[in-house]
């Protein structure tokens, strides 16, 4: 290993000899018989250690020349795997943090954003900074043992550069000179692409458009290794494979937010699939706060979590004060539900949830005094309709609300009561119909349900 890094100290100070500041190599100034002397001792030195480089990249990938740009469709800042040639650039990034003996080495990571120079820039500069912070999401994300302070969003805003660049390394863009002499010689953007649209009616920036800003939209990732021999090369654009734009489109970060309240609501509902309750039980918290005692039971009917069938009894029978006050009522009902919503968001919908209409009839018998006279017959409810409305507030506990209107008939007879409440003397008997509401109910709601079996595969 300590060999290893003293031919990368000879490398160094070889190029930092011959290489100018301008960039360009001028082996030229050099004896012939020199450069070959060079050419050959590294020769040798690398074959000698040819089986200590190959051992040593087996562990280490290679962090020159691969692409690190994330590019991003018109408008959006969503880290996209199925666009142009973002999966081999994750696939790549993945190499290189997976790996926690290389995480360890990183000073920092910069995220360079970019937009395409279209549209208003304030808008663009905005953008640029979403992506970059969607980048930084997304890294946080997938390796959560990553120090996100050491992660650092530097947007761009318009990426003017760039497309100069591309744009002077295209000979069959129409007018191109003229296009490079708008963009060196306007300082204000929005001005500047006021002319490009106007240049030749438009053709050049249409070609532009169409060929170029795509390449511009884009967020470089760029690790800060502790050792100066581990920086990755930061390359250009490359251009997308095919296959890649052909591919559905596949969001790995839409925000952190977004993905915990989708994999909540992804098990939420396959809870509901697979643990679907066999019953609920119910009581009416009206009637309870009056002392009438009742319970509902309701089952869900059919798939799609559609249909239910609701029955209810009520039963207080009292005598208060010896025989001075009665209240004695047995009613029991019958109610289909069906569910109102769209039938796909139903399916994934927890079951008794939501809004619902209802139909539904029921019958009774009662016994109603008050001190010396009363009340005493039966009635029935030919038919009623319903509407209402349940939410959950706990695992398998619900609220619902519920209100009627219905038909109601009955047969009454009329009593005065003697020797001490003992005797009662029938006054006089009657029909009466009433049209009106017949139901009102605020209930808390128990589910029931079966237990769900973990398996290979999912929930079984």
């Amino acid at each position: 290993m300590a060999v290893w890094v003293h031919i990368d100290s000879i490398c160094v100070c070889f190029v930092n000899r011959y290489l100018p500041s301008n960039g360009d190599i001028r082996l030229n100034y050099l004896p012939i018989i020199n450069v070959k002397r060079i050419a050959f001792g590294f020769g040798l030195f690398f074959g000698l250690l040819t089986g200590v480089h190959s051992q040593e990249s087996i562990h280490r990938p290679d962090l020159s020349g691969q692409p690190m740009l994330l590019y991003f469709r018109l408008g959006k800042a969503l880290v996209d795997n199925g666009y142009m040639d973002n999966a081999r650039t994750l696939r790549h990034l993945d190499e290189v943090l997976s790996d926690r003996s290389l995480t360890g080495r990183i000073d920092s990571i910069n995220i360079l954003s970019f937009a395409s120079p279209d549209g208003n820039r304030k808008y663009n500069e905005r953008l640029a900074r979403q992506r970059s912070t969607a980048v930084k999401g997304y890294l946080v994300w997938k390796y959560p043992y990553l120090d996100q302070y050491r992660i650092h969003p530097r947007p761009q805003g318009e990426n003017w550069q760039e497309l100069r660049r591309l744009i002077a390394g295209d000979e069959h863009l129409p007018n191109r000179e003229k296009v490079l002499q708008i963009i060196d010689h306007t300082s204000d953007s929005d001005h500047c692409k006021a002319l490009l649209r106007k240049l030749d009616g438009g053709s050049s920036y249409r070609y532009i458009k169409e060929r170029m800003l795509q390449y511009l939209r884009n967020a470089a990732v760029c690790l800060v290794w502790v050792k100066p021999d581990s920086l990755p090369a930061l390359p250009r654009p490359v251009s997308p494979d095919t296959e890649s734009l052909n591919k559905p489109c596949e969001l790995l970060y839409p925000g952190m937010k977004s993905i915990r309240k989708q994999a909540q609501a992804t098990f939420r509902n396959a809870q509901t699939k697979e643990k679907r309750p066999l019953f609920a039980l119910k009581t009416n918290l009206l009637f309870d706060a009056a002392l009438m005692p009742n319970v509902e039971i309701e089952l869900p009917v059919g798939k799609h979590n559609r249909y239910s069938l609701n029955g209810e009894l009520m039963f207080p029978w009292w005598l208060m004060d010896g025989d001075k006050y009665c209240l004695q009522i047995l009613m029991g009902g019958l109610e289909g539900r069906y569910w109102l919503g769209n039938s796909k968001k139903r399916q994934t919908k927890e079951v008794l949830t939501g809004h619902f209409l209802g139909l539904y009839a029921g019958g009774g018998k009662y016994d109603l005094q008050w001190q010396d006279n009363g009340y005493q017959g039966e009635f029935f409810i030919a038919a009623g309709i319903s509407y209402g409305y349940a939410h959950r507030i706990g695992r398998n506990l619900r609220m619902e609300y519920n209100i009627g209107i219905g038909l109601l008939r009955t047969n009454y007879e009329y009593y005065h009561t003697l020797d001490n409440y003992q005797t009662l003397l029938w006054q006089n008997n009657g029909r009466y119909t009433w049209l009106g509401p017949t139901k009102l109910k605020i209930s808390l709601v128990w589910l029931f349900g079966r237990k769900s079996k973990l398996q290979k595969g999912g929930i079984k």
